[in-house]
């Protein structure tokens, strides 16, 4: 990692790292979420495997879980991954390797909203790396930033309808800065910060899915904000009560 890019990520609060992952690497990626779905997921509760259609096991949107699968959660601990986030934030703690999808047909915008608030962390200096397993452009729901947002702090949320995003940015983010779309291919790399707002809408496409996977780290030391915690706890608990996932 070379200074300038380093200075870009503290600036922006983002980066797009175009072609980071060899096609080696990219394979070993997907043959861990392939093991992942196939023999990991149907053995996890609705709380930790979400789905569009909980009737259609094709339309998986989402999970938390996919250190279970030992490919990809060795990547948390050394490697590529692990030393982009070193290089970006200092010493890390690894978090939860997650899942994100956005099936063709039965998908909704991700609302605008900062990753920190969710972490609950002090400090909250952690950042989130965004691996694209197909090309992801405008049309199927391509990540949006608002550059420099980072530098705002911890803003306001709401609660939220949005199945995985139980919380969603009070304000306008389009009032908060330049909005920035990210498309990526396979091989690239987007890392954002835990304050860097950001945002995607719908899959529009009638046949394409939107699917990536998430590297959370956190920096070393970091400690839970409880009042925090327990506010997003409680939020997140009544959001899976109102879609029936617990009870």
């Amino acid at each position: 990692m070379n200074e300038a890019l380093i200075r870009q990520f503290e600036a922006d609060g983002f980066l797009a790292l175009k072609g980071f992952l060899t096609p080696e690497e990219l394979a070993g990626i997907r043959a861990g979420w392939d093991h992942f779905e196939r023999d990991i997921a149907p053995t996890l509760d609705r709380r930790q495997v979400m789905y569009e259609d909980y009737a259609d096991p094709s339309t998986i949107k989402q999970s938390n879980a996919l250190a279970l699968s030992p490919r990809l959660g060795a990547l948390q601990h050394s490697g590529t991954l692990h030393d982009l986030a070193v290089a970006l934030i200092g010493p890390v703690e690894p978090q939860q390797v997650e899942y994100f999808d956005k099936p063709p047909g039965k998908n909704q915008p991700t609302p605008a909203h900062q990753d920190g608030y969710y972490f609950c962390i002090q400090p909250n200096n952690a950042c989130t790396l965004w691996i694209p397993l197909e090309p992801v452009d405008e049309a199927n729901g391509a990540l949006t930033y608002v550059k420099g947002s980072h530098r705002l702090g911890l803003r306001e949320h709401n609660s939220s309808s949005i199945l995985g995003f139980s919380q969603g940015l009070a304000e306008d983010p389009a009032a908060l800065g330049e909005l920035v779309s990210c498309p990526v291919e396979p091989g690239d790399v987007l890392v954002h910060h835990s304050f860097t707002i950001h945002l995607a809408g719908p899959n529009r496409s009638a046949t394409r899915r939107r699917r990536t996977i998430g590297y959370v780290f956190f920096p070393a030391g970091a400690t839970r904000d409880e009042e925090a915690f327990a506010r997003y706890e409680a939020a997140l608990l009544n959001q899976h009560r109102s879609k029936g996932l617990a009870s």
